[in-house]
Order: C-alpha cells, then sequence, then structure tokens
C-alpha cells in the first residue's frame, strides 16, 4: 500500500484543476472532493513530455464507487504547446490513485500556471470525430 512521504507536497495547482475538471458534477464528485483536499503527493515524475503523480489519500476518507479504473479525459491548451496536452486520472479501490498529464507535441513547458484546462468533448457516434 501506497504511504505518504514525509513532508510529501500537496497537490499543484495544476493537478487540483484537472481533478476538479474531471469530477464537475456532484453526483460523479461524491466524495471525490473530500480526496482531493486530503490528498498528498507520494511521488511525481516528470517525463519530458509530461509527468505522472502518485497520490496519497488515507483510508479514513470515503471511497467512491466508480466502475472502472479510468476517469474522462480532460485537455489543456497552453501557449508553449500547439497540439495541447490531455489527462488522466486513475482512481484505485475508490481513491484517487494517480494523474497522468502528457503532451501531444513538443515538451512538457516549465510554467505550468498557463495551462487552461478544459473537459474533453465528448464524441458522436455520428459525428465521426470529437
Amino acid at each position: 500500500m501506497l504511504q505518504p512521504v514525509n513532508d510529501s507536497p500537496g497537490l499543484t495547482i495544476l493537478e487540483r484543476s484537472v481533478l476538479e475538471t474531471v469530477f464537475p458534477s456532484a453526483e460523479l464528485a461524491a466524495g471525490f472532493y473530500e480526496q482531493i483536499d486530503a490528498a498528498s503527493v507520494a511521488a511525481r515524475t516528470p517525463s519530458g513530455v509530461g509527468f505522472m503523480s502518485k497520490l496519497y489519500v488515507p483510508e479514513e476518507y470515503r471511497a467512491a464507487d466508480i466502475v472502472g479504473n479510468t476517469i474522462p479525459v480532460v485537455t489543456g491548451t497552453h501557449p508553449e504547446l500547439p497540439s495541447g496536452a490531455e489527462f488522466v486520472v486513475q482512481v484505485k479501490d475508490g481513491r484517487i490513485n494517480c494523474i497522468e498529464g502528457f503532451c501531444h507535441e513538443g515538451m512538457w513547458p516549465a510554467d505550468e500556471s498557463k495551462f487552461d484546462i478544459q473537459p474533453r468533448p465528448l464524441t458522436s457516434p455520428m459525428s465521426g470525430g470529437p
């Protein structure tokens, strides 16, 4: 089981924005906002084209029922990323487990404050695209 790291950092503004965008409705967010507030980062790994943040959520926070382990993807625009970025959130055993962010082109920008995070548009079977 993942344990908190001594003096583990809290969520970055970008990580929090991604989580708050992923859980937009009260139904989907049930229990997750409490987890967001309680979460700390157990490990944050940059890759050059993104990052992976493994999160620690204390046991006492209510686990939510989620069908499957991956929550819908959210997207982000950034002035330094012509093709934008995507973010995936994984839930394991009813708790937020990790956030992965990656860009489609170029290198991950140093200044994450310039990201604009939005829900990924739903695709229609009739439209043939996003």
